[in-house]
């Protein structure tokens, strides 16, 4: 019966719809039949006729008479139906419909309570502000989520200050909760605000408004955000402030390295080491000169990640640097992280091919297993004769030997005018020393081949 009724009153929407276009171009008979038969799908007992209402009372029958009708049928239906044409006013996006939304807050049904919240976003203004911010610290769960989404989706060049006007008068919870509101705003305009709440008493208000500054600052914000870093007060608030610095870093590289290391001057060991993170993201020769200096750093962790920046450095000007640390035997620490560092410069590259000198100075200086088989590893890549005259004398390390083998045929395979006597010495080599058959099967095919 109900399926029935749904196709009758279908068929009439469409002709009322075709008939006359949009309710303010129909006539009043019309219209009122339009909006008669939109409320009836809203009460109906079959969900599809309902959310066939809920649509039309987005699309059709536009004006503030229609707003009200829809509104007044809000206390009769049931809490499902009362939440779906909550959402529908609120894309409807008629501010005739918000006190009725507002009233509906008093529901006993989590529900209903917060889609009336996410209508209010799209329905509501500045003054609305106050209640959004409470019930989106305050709240249910679904209540706050709902009070969050409409903080961010009210417009009007009157919102952020009026949420700037509410934090100044709240509780540490809401403010906490305004300062991440503004973030993603992107309300560049309150970073002054922002920057006074990282210091505020509270931890939570100083940990967002650190965090709010990642979306915030700019490329002119460096000192600040420098200074910010270097006060303060804990690991947490420490790690925000490097993510606001390596945000705005991503932006000016290069330019961020002068007001950094000018930074790092006085800075504790805890916030150098953040700063040398950021001065890696910015890039540059006098990021990397710094870094270099860091490595001799007295504290031994500033040494230490020093050394991880500059063995994930990209630019191939760290590899001297790199090869005078893997030639130390002070720390196997910076001796494994300068070798891996230098195996990922060294290898073939998009832009440029695998530097081979180098390699080969690295494979002097590897002594465990481990850096070893990542050598074997990067030079199995290369299909030159210098590349195999490298790997071949470790077929006679019992530890690499596999990996050798296996290095030294991807290379005789792809070599295409290579000294015939050298592979075949080398694949004879693999033959004697290798136990694994298929590495042993594809040397002998080479051999067959030559």
């Amino acid at each position: 019966m109900h399926r029935i009724k749904g196709v009758l009153c279908l068929s009439a929407l469409g002709l009322l719809c075709l008939a006359g276009g949009p309710l303010a171009a129909q006539d009043d008979d019309s219209s009122d039949a339009l909006v008669g038969m939109i409320v009836e799908l809203l009460g109906d007992a079959d969900r599809d006729m309902r959310a066939l209402g809920f649509q039309q009372v987005r699309e059709e029958a536009i004006g503030e008479a229609a707003t009200k009708q829809f509104t007044e049928v809000l206390p009769k239906l049931a809490p499902d139906g009362q939440a779906g044409l909550l959402e529908a006013l609120g894309d409807r996006g008629d501010a005739t419909a918000l006190p009725a939304v507002l009233d509906m807050l008093k529901s006993p049904e989590e529900t209903v309570r917060a889609a009336a919240l996410g209508a209010v976003g799209a329905l509501g203004s500045a003054a609305n502000v106050p209640l959004l911010a409470q019930k989106a610290a305050e709240g249910s769960g679904l209540e706050k989520g709902s009070a969050r989404k409409s903080l961010l989706r009210l417009r009007g060049d009157d919102v952020n200050p009026a949420i700037l006007s509410e934090m100044a008068k709240s509780e540490p919870g809401v403010r906490a909760g305004l300062l991440g509101v503004l973030a993603a705003r992107n309300a560049k305009e309150t970073l002054p605000a922002v920057l006074k709440c990282t210091d505020d008493p509270e931890p939570c208000v100083r940990l967002a408004s650190l965090g709010a500054l990642r979306f915030l600052a700019g490329e002119n914000d460096v000192t600040t955000i420098v200074a910010v870093l270097k006060s303060a007060r804990n690991d947490d608030e420490r790690s925000k402030a490097e993510l606001a610095l390596l945000a705005v870093c991503n932006l000016a590289r290069q330019d961020c390295a002068e007001t950094i290391i000018a930074g790092m001057a006085d800075a504790e060991a805890p916030s150098r080491i953040a700063l040398l993170r950021t001065l890696a993201r910015a890039g540059g020769p006098k990021a990397l000169e710094q870094i270099v200096a860091s490595v001799n750093d007295d504290d031994q962790p500033v040494s230490d990640e020093a050394v991880r920046m500059l063995s994930a450095w990209g630019d191939p000007a760290a590899a001297a640097h790199l090869l005078q640390i893997a030639g130390k035997d002070e720390s196997l620490r910076h001796r494994v992280l300068a070798i891996r560092g230098l195996a990922r410069l060294a290898g073939p590259k998009k832009d440029r091919p695998a530097d081979l000198d180098t390699l080969a100075k690295v494979m002097k200086l590897a002594k465990r297993p481990q850096e070893k088989r990542l050598l074997l590893g990067v030079l199995g890549g290369v299909a030159e004769p210098k590349s195999l005259a490298l790997v071949t004398p470790a077929l006679d390390d019992t530890a690499v030997k596999e990996e050798a083998g296996l290095a030294a045929v991807m290379i005789a395979e792809r070599i295409k005018d290579g000294d015939k006597a050298a592979l075949r010495a080398a694949m004879e080599k693999v033959l004697k020393t290798g136990k694994n058959q298929q590495t042993r099967d594809r040397a002998q095919k080479v051999l067959d081949s030559l």
